[in-house]
């Protein structure tokens, strides 16, 4: 009954344990799969806190590195360390779990995006989700520009990855729907919406920076539910929800606009597994109540390009909620 596709994979639900905490050891992935998950991303690997831990490992130990060949054989065999640790993660899933294993990355370099993609796909993983998200503080960097480097990356990634291939991003670009149309075209076979970017924030008692809630609140979904209402029915990729997904009323929701499955995190967290078994009961409840047998049934079914009020995607429809 929830059965659905995304990617190209055949998920037994909607619903997809995304990247974070708790896909991060082979007993939690294990568990997401016993509570229903239709998949997992596992916890990204950051080429920037791979960088920081060698940088730390080699000052602990510089006394022993006073030569320059010494030096870089630790560092590529620090750096080493952490990629096998996650291959060992993402072996160990592919052999144990039977729904699919998506393995995401977060790099700075393209370089890496595709030495670590080359390596997961031949340790087994399903898809690859590129954890995409550049933050624009230079005011001499025109918004094209921007735009221009993210369809560079996109495009440089699909020419080496050849497994199925998403990328998880922000909303801030100057036209978000030519990003959207022009990743499709290139072949990127589906879109995660929203990435949820770290949010700094200060404590005024010690006047130091700290780190926002990493957490997403339950009315966070309404950018996500827009975009996605907006484009699925003009591009062939999939666009799957990300963030505020608490609830299986917003995995439906995502699904009328044209999502064929979400990303939950946050939910997961608070309220422990039984928040995916949860979310697919309300699902299937309410196809009950509404006579659908499939998610098939009614996927896309509020999208722009096939409701008669799809117009309203693109209003605020501020008048109508002051009065």
């Amino acid at each position: 009954m929830l059965n659905t596709e995304y990617l190209g994979l055949g998920l037994k639900s909607p619903v997809i344990v995304s990247s974070g905490p708790i896909t991060q050891n082979i007993v939690s992935l294990r568990k997401c799969e016993e509570a229903g998950a239709g998949a997992v991303v596992l916890k990204s690997i950051f080429e920037e806190q791979i960088e920081a831990d060698v940088s730390s490992e080699m000052e602990a130990n510089e006394e022993y590195l006073s030569h320059s060949s010494a030096e870089g054989f630790f560092a590529q065999s620090s750096r080493d360390f952490y990629i096998d640790k996650y291959m060992k993660l993402l072996t160990m899933a592919k052999k144990e779990l039977s729904i699919p294993v998506i393995a995401s990355i977060s790099a700075k370099t393209m370089d890496a995006w595709i030495d670590y993609a080359g390596r997961f796909a031949a340790c087994g993983a399903d898809a690859i989700e590129l954890n995409y998200y550049p933050i624009s503080s230079e005011s001499s960097v025109p918004g094209s520009e921007v735009d221009r480097r993210a369809i560079e990356f996109a495009k440089a990634a699909r020419d080496k990855i050849r497994i199925p291939l998403s990328i998880k991003i922000g909303y801030k670009y100057s036209s978000l729907a030519n990003i959207i149309m022009s990743f499709d075209r290139i072949g990127i076979d589906g879109l995660v919406l929203f990435n949820r970017f770290f949010r700094p924030d200060i404590d005024i008692e010690t006047m130091t920076f700290s780190q926002g809630s990493p957490s997403s609140s339950p009315d966070e979904y309404g950018e996500a539910l827009r975009w996605i209402g907006l484009m699925s029915g003009e591009v062939k990729m999939d666009l799957a929800g990300n963030t505020g997904i608490h609830s299986g009323e917003t995995v439906v929701k995502m699904i009328l606009a044209g999502a064929p499955a979400c990303e939950v995190c946050t939910s997961v967290i608070r309220n422990g597994f039984s928040a995916i078994t949860s979310m697919n009961d309300a699902i299937e409840a309410w196809m009950g109540r509404h006579g659908f047998s499939s998610i098939n049934d009614f996927r896309g079914r509020l999208a722009q390009e096939k409701s008669e009020e799809g117009y309203k995607w693109e209003r605020t429809q501020f008048l109508k909620t002051i009065s």
